[in-house]
């Protein structure tokens, strides 16, 4: 009886050694992740400062932000694709190009609280440079004692509502302003990105009391009125 060999059965190799290729690791997530890390201990780095009182020049972050993703994805180019630093750099554009079109300066306040507020000077002393980061706030000034010459006020949200009540037998000039938003000022009204409103009321009152309001909103609603 004859017997005819088994086939050799190959022997087992380390995995990888045969068959498909390794996978290759492009980085993407990973650096997109450093990145991201990166640029969020940035920004609050910058906020802490704002919030302290350190003047932080908001107009060159942005652009900084978007040169790092530019330069990170050039970068990683030479080594594969990476999604998650051109998902991050898209952003970045976007909001670049909102800021660029709409003319926000971006000197509204990012630090100043949260929440809803409310200010009732009576007299020139009790007056402050008036901040908020995010909520409502509520100047009533239908109470103020104006003396002769020029008051200026002015008053910051970054997002939400401010509104402004001004006193009767004044001689009012206003400058308001909405990165994107809406802005009424007795009655006038202008809504959409950069929305700007200036008007002039004496309604009544001496050109010897002159208050001057300079207004403005991030992303928001300012309203104005006696």
């Amino acid at each position: 009886m004859s017997t005819e060999p088994m086939p050799a059965t190959p022997a087992a190799g380390p995995p990888g050694a045969a068959g498909a290729p390794p996978p290759h690791d492009h980085g993407g997530p990973a650096a997109a992740t450093v990145l991201v890390g990166a640029l969020l201990v940035l920004v609050g780095i910058a906020w802490l400062l704002d919030a302290s009182g350190v003047r932080v020049p908001w107009r060159a972050v942005l652009p900084a932000a978007l040169i790092a993703v530019g330069l990170a994805t050039a970068a990683g180019a030479f080594r594969g694709r990476q999604h998650g630093l051109m998902v991050v750099g898209i952003v970045l554009v976007v909001v670049l190009s909102v800021a660029v079109a709409t003319d926000w300066e971006l000197d509204v306040p990012l630090g100043g609280g949260v929440g809803d507020r409310s200010e009732q000077p009576s007299t020139p002393a009790d007056l402050a440079e008036y901040r908020l980061g995010v909520g409502g706030f509520h100047l009533d000034l239908r109470q103020l004692q104006v003396p002769a010459g020029t008051t200026t006020v002015e008053a910051r949200v970054g997002v939400g509502e401010l509104v402004v009540e001004i006193p009767d037998n004044v001689s009012v000039e206003v400058d308001a302003r909405s990165g994107l938003g809406n802005v009424r000022v007795f009655g006038q009204e202008e809504s959409g990105p950069g929305s700007r409103v200036r008007r002039s009321s004496r309604d009544g009152g001496s050109g010897d009391r002159r208050l001057v309001l300079d207004l403005r909103v991030g992303i928001g609603q300012v309203e104005v009125d006696r």
